[in-house]
């Protein structure tokens, strides 16, 4: 709608006359003077309109957002608030214009109960706001089990509780999203594109230590339904190296087995040859099998600290908790050598 300009001014003449000709007029009874404004209030409101009206349209929208708003608090109506809206959106001001819209629909809409003619304001302000949706990005929160301290934080902004569920506009971009209770706090974090819309759905007993609830924030598009989700470990980027160093423990095992069988291989051979000292025509096969044996020994040691430090690295990558957890598991490690064997010793 805001988009054509002569079906804007078109709406701007009409909400202008709306304004200046419909405000209350005086009392016709005790019984409505406490509801019905002083007939000065208005002549002030009115005079102050036409002084916004003059400015919007020479594009002065900072000094008509004031003498809107001045207009307003004269006597509250929801054409002057439409235009409080409208300067928000020109100023830039899109996240709070969009807000802004909302309550002049609302507005308009419990208006239109007794004076139908705030119905095509209450239309305007909802299109209006519609169109100004595709600059900015909506965030829809819902809470689960929150208690009289539970709060909530939109893009730095406290969000009231009856706005939890609904829309709420920011910026395109990253957005952080806090629920906080008694003893902790809940952050989300989004990234958003203009226009586009993300419901999250919180639970407030997940900070509560005492609460039954358990694992993290879920994230959902609109009209998804609820997956399930486990909370990483924050050393779970040691998991790689756990998997490489138990790799090379593996391939550490491995040459250990077969340097070693050929060894023995080599061992028993000369034994069966020589009984007794070998002659000198047996000395490459002497220093083959002590070569042998160095890789074998080499392999063992290898392949022994591979598989300590790959175990060590996967159990601190499983048991570390997230952020402001206490760690609830320990494990610990020892190498066993001795002749003939190597092994790993370990509590979990």
């Amino acid at each position: 709608m805001r988009s054509r300009p002569w079906l804007r001014a078109l709406l701007f003449g009409a909400a202008s006359c709306l304004c200046l000709c419909t405000l209350p007029g005086p009392a016709a009874g005790a019984d409505d003077a406490a509801a019905t404004p002083a007939p000065d209030a208005v002549e002030k409101a009115q005079s102050l309109f036409k002084k916004g009206a003059a400015l919007y349209e020479s594009k002065r929208y900072a000094l008509a957002l004031e003498q809107f708003r001045a207009s307003y608090a004269a006597v509250p109506s929801p054409n002057s608030h439409l235009y409080i809206a409208r300067c928000l959106a020109d100023l830039g001001e899109h996240s709070e214009a969009y807000l802004e819209f909302d309550l002049v629909a609302a507005e308009a809409a419990a208006r239109a109960k007794a004076e139908p003619r705030y119905a095509q304001t209450e239309q305007t302000a909802q299109l209006e706001r519609d169109d100004l949706a595709r600059k900015i990005a909506l965030v829809t929160v819902t809470v689960a089990h929150p208690d009289a301290a539970a709060s909530l934080a939109i893009a730095g902004k406290d969000v009231p509780r009856e706005r939890w569920g609904k829309p709420f506009p920011v910026k395109p971009g990253k957005t952080e999203i806090v629920l906080r209770t008694r003893t902790t706090s809940i952050p989300q974090t989004l990234d958003l594109s203009a226009g586009e819309a993300k419901t999250v759905a919180l639970d407030a007993d997940q900070a509560d230590p005492g609460g039954a609830g358990d694992g993290d924030p879920v994230l959902l598009d609109e009209g998804a339904g609820f997956p399930e989700s486990e909370a990483p470990s924050r050393r779970a980027y040691l998991r790689p190296y756990a998997y490489a160093a138990g790799g090379v423990g593996v391939a550490g095992l491995a040459v250990f087995t077969v340097a070693g069988l050929m060894a023995n291989s080599t061992y028993s051979d000369l034994v069966e040859a020589c009984q007794g000292p070998c002659p000198i025509d047996r000395k490459d096969d002497v220093d083959a099998g002590k070569s042998q044996k160095t890789v074998a020994n080499v392999g063992v040691v290898v392949g022994a600290i591979g598989l300590v430090a790959g175990t060590t690295l996967l159990v601190l990558s499983l048991t570390g908790g997230s952020a402001g957890e206490p760690q609830r598991t320990t494990a610990s490690t020892q190498l066993l050598v001795g002749p003939g064997f190597a092994g790993l010793r370990g509590t979990f």
